[in-house]
């Protein structure tokens, strides 16, 4: 059952931004004093609106802009901080389902760096370049016997990531198992 979208104030951006239950970020309409380039001040009113949220080719994470001339903020960090309780120190904001494009509420969670890499790869998707079944199949055929540089280059990933899977350096959470 899903719960109804819920708006509330995102913790310091409050009057001006709000975040939902359903992931989504807007603007409140408010009224703001600017200076005029002849030293007179004057009342501008801001229309509220639900911001569009966008990502990059290298972060598939969604971010949206707060004010004029500011860097984006994460779109799930920015629910998180709203609905969840506070987070804990040296967590990450999970996406129970590994989709970084799903927002809700009910998919986001506090959580340590290792469960969010295994939450991304429980679900099929791939942290960085390679997926579970991926890590798996290489660490499982280094102790066969493969080679690592013929692995690297079948998978697309450096030798170096061929090295360290087998040394369990990284990916540790599935070669330990």
């Amino acid at each position: 059952m899903s719960i109804p979208e819920i708006w509330k104030d995102i913790p310091g951006y409050e009057g001006k931004y709000q975040a939902s239950t359903y992931g989504q970020i807007r603007g409140l309409t408010r009224q703001i004093t600017q200076l005029s380039r002849y030293g007179t001040s004057f009342t501008r009113t801001i229309r509220g609106r639900i911001l569009r949220a966008a990502g990059s080719k290298r972060d598939p994470h969604l971010y949206v802009v707060l004010g004029h001339g500011a860097n984006g903020s994460p779109v799930h960090q920015l629910v998180a901080h709203t609905f969840l309780v506070s987070q804990p120190p040296k967590s990450d904001v999970r996406h129970l389902d590994g989709n970084p494009l799903n927002n809700h509420v009910e998919n986001l969670a506090y959580g340590s760096r290792t469960e969010n890499i295994l939450d991304v790869l429980r679900n099929g998707h791939a942290w960085r370049k390679l997926t579970y079944q991926q890590v798996q199949e290489i660490y499982t055929r280094l102790n066969e016997g493969e080679i690592g540089a013929t692995l690297a280059r079948e998978y697309g990933v450096s030798d170096t990531i061929i090295c360290a899977i087998r040394k369990g350096r990284i990916f540790k959470c599935i070669t330990s198992q």
